[in-house]
């Protein structure tokens, strides 16, 4: 059974998490480890012999497919947010958590031991399987990160949206955004207005009215919610235990590319720190004033500067979402592409005598940079492993709202169906439909199976840690919930690809295209996909 290994890992880590072996802090050093190190290392070690001229031309058909399914998912949070009740101060949560999938480590592991089985090739196909995952890894940064998917989840925190039970109060349709837009200019209903919340983009109009004293405040405010956490940390006289707990939640590659495509990568943690103290112990002694400035220095230097110092930061806020796209995972790919497909730059690290490649040998008997595959190789095998266990230990550090009755049970049914059996379902019809339509060739058995199997997976658990970052009382508790139901469902659906050889086809409609009477009335399955002889009949009826 290639899947329960998987399983068995994923419990390691849940038991660990349970009995307080494997701490927070531990998680966040496994997670650098995990994500700056061995994923990297796996993605190159399997990019690079896997990838040739012949089939790089899945990685068009791949991208097309996660934007897909990143687009049906975007779809259905906002249907769900629509007809179901869900708590206010979790609208912008569902839309992300329906439409941001776990591409990372967990379909890699799943992908890797499912590969080794028939009817695939076991001696390539693993190889690249991971690789075509790699592909989905990076359209989830790309739009996770870079497209402002992490950045919206604060909007679920603004000042004026309610929290705690006012944000459990329910609301009638032409009350939410979609409903209410339809109402007032569909329908023409007289619908109130929604009460205001604070933006970043406050015209003179607003400023005019509330004054320049009130907006400073309104965006302090904007920027305490994105630090709310390092307010909570730094507002105290720390101890040493606080301080290296500060420190483990700042070295989380996830926080950090937070904080990345935030303001707070503008305000550093250390400027904010005299603001704080200052605010929370008057008494302590002050720096003395700044001696006010010479009347050598004319009005224009100042404006010359202060246009300068402003054109700068701009400059710097429009570019910082482009930052966080360069990450080790990006980073990886982009090396290890080329150099699969440049055969003469491939036959360094490994043996290309198979594709027409030079054969060039060190004294080792081996290419003379093997030495590098061969370490990504090491560091690589310990990333499937980790991830499972670290995603066990997240697992048993969920904590589920009490009385159950306050959790939206219709919508976290929704959001389950549709991430784990309505996109499924889209995702075979739209394999089928490229496979027919010439975009994927009817007998890559790995790609197919990458881009159906990928459309099932539940939401990435590192949402808990940016909306944990954002909230303004560190309450993720709905979105615990809503995880905690859909990797139960995982379990189950996951069970479904690991199969017996003879009930091979289940997982893919089209590897069994004929069916067909045989002399003794019975019916025989047959796969017929291709000349290869690994397609037998695998079905008798």
């Amino acid at each position: 059974m290639p899947l329960l290994k998987t399983f068995i890992a994923i419990f390691v880590g849940y038991f660990l998490g349970k009995k307080g072996l494997f701490t927070a802090e531990a998680s966040k050093g496994a997670s650098q480890v995990s994500m700056n190190i061995s994923l990297p290392a796996l993605i190159f070690a399997n990019v690079v012999p896997a990838f040739t001229s012949q089939n790089v031309s899945a990685l068009g058909p791949l991208f097309l497919t996660a934007f897909s399914y990143l687009g049906f998912g975007f779809t259905f949070g906002l249907i769900i947010r629509e007809i179901c009740y869900v708590p206010r101060n979790f609208w912008q949560g569902i839309v992300v958590l329906c439409a941001m999938s776990n591409w990372g480590n967990l379909p890699t592991a799943i992908v890797e031991a499912v590969m080794q089985e028939a009817p695939f090739n076991r001696n390539s196909d693993p190889a690249l399987g991971v690789s075509f995952v790699s592909v989905f890894i990076v359209s989830y940064h790309l739009v996770f990160w870079v497209g402002g998917a992490a950045r919206s989840l604060a909007w679920d925190y603004l000042p004026g949206v309610p929290q705690g039970a006012e944000a459990e109060r329910r609301l009638a349709w032409h009350e939410k955004p979609i409903g209410g837009f339809i109402a007032r200019y569909v329908l023409h209903l007289k619908v109130a207005s929604p009460a205001p919340v604070y933006s970043e983009k406050a015209d003179g109009a607003s400023v005019s009215e509330k004054g320049p004293m009130e907006m400073e405040k309104g965006k302090d405010v904007m920027d305490d919610l994105e630090a709310n956490l390092y307010a909570s940390l730094q507002a105290e006289q720390p101890e040493l235990g606080m301080v290296e707990e500060d420190h483990a939640y700042e070295t989380d590659p996830d926080v950090q590319l937070a904080r990345r495509t935030s303001r707070l990568s503008i305000t550093s943690n250390r400027s904010r720190r005299p603001s704080l103290l200052a605010g929370i112990s008057p008494s302590l002694p002050q720096p003395p004033a700044t001696p006010p400035p010479s009347v050598l220095h004319s009005s224009e230097q100042a404006n010359v500067h202060e246009h300068s110092s402003s054109y700068f930061a701009r400059l710097q806020k429009t570019l910082r979402p482009l930052s966080a796209a360069v990450t080790p995972i990006t980073v990886s790919l982009v090396i290890s592409l080329p150099i699969a497909l440049i055969t003469n730059l491939k036959a360094l690290f490994v043996n290309t005598t198979n594709q027409g490649g030079p054969a060039w040998y060190g004294p080792d008997g081996n290419p003379p940079l093997n030495f590098i595959y061969v370490s990504a190789q090491f560091l690589g095998e310990i990333a499937v492993p980790l991830s499972l266990i670290l995603l066990g230990a997240s697992f048993a550090r969920m904590q589920i709202p009490r009385p159950l009755s306050r959790l939206p049970i219709m919508a976290m049914l929704a959001a389950a169906l549709a991430k784990m059996v309505l996109l499924p379902v889209i995702g075979v019809f739209l394999i089928q439909g490229m496979v027919k339509g010439g975009l994927i060739p009817r007998e890559a058995l790995a790609e197919r199976f990458v881009a159906m199997f990928l459309s099932g997976t539940p939401p990435a658990v590192n949402q808990l840690i940016v909306s944990s970052l954002y909230s303004t009382t560190g309450d993720v508790d709905t979105l615990s919930a809503f995880l905690l139901i859909q990797y139960i469902v995982m379990f189950f659906s996951s069970a479904c690809v690991d199969f017996p050889r003879a009930c091979a086809s289940i997982i893919n409609i089209d590897f069994c295209v004929s069916i067909q009477s045989t002399d003794s009335g019975l019916l025989a399955a047959s796969l017929t996909t291709s000349d290869d002889p690994r397609m037998q009949p695998v079905i008798r009826l």
